[in-house]
């Protein structure tokens, strides 16, 4: 009877192991390709993390780095902030490919202090290869998108 407890207990102790390799391996930056050139698609990413109100730390030629707004919550006592590391890469003729790595910076007084944390999904990866995506759109047409053309159309009393 101890055997079937001692193999239980070890099955139930082993279920999960590949989760947990997952969480102590490397983060991989999301990656997406886009159509057009290392300078273009950097002067669209640099627009896009302005739509998206963030301040962009460092920009270099093929680097960027970005940080969100301090959102801060008295319901929890913590501060957070998102950090944005984007990297271009020549994928061929004409096109980019983006490489986009997001870190979440937790401050907490319940906590005890200060975290970071990788993150592997975040809906900031789709909202940001979204703008850029329209961005790029934007600047090969010359217009702005029908979303930001509407605003302008309003009637002003």
């Amino acid at each position: 009877m101890r055997a079937y407890l001692l193999i239980a207990l070890c099955a139930v102790l082993l279920t999960g192991c590949e989760s947990v390799t997952d969480r102590f391996s490397p983060v991989v930056p999301k990656v997406q390709v886009f159509n057009g050139d290392q300078f273009a698609v950097n002067a669209a990413a640099l627009q896009a993390f302005k739509r998206l109100d963030f301040l962009v730390t460092r920009s270099k030629a093929v680097d960027i780095e970005a940080v969100s707004r301090i959102h801060t919550s008295v319901a929890f006592a913590d501060s957070r902030q998102l950090s944005v590391k984007l990297h271009l890469n020549d994928a061929g003729p004409g096109k980019t490919e983006v490489e986009l790595l997001v870190t979440e910076q937790v401050q907490s007084e319940r906590m005890g202090g200060t975290s970071q944390l990788a993150m592997r999904e975040h809906g900031f990866f789709q909202l940001y290869f979204a703008t850029l995506q329209q961005v790029l759109e934007e600047n090969a047409t010359g217009k702005p998108a029908e979303r930001s053309a509407s605003r302008s159309n309003r009637r002003s009393p």
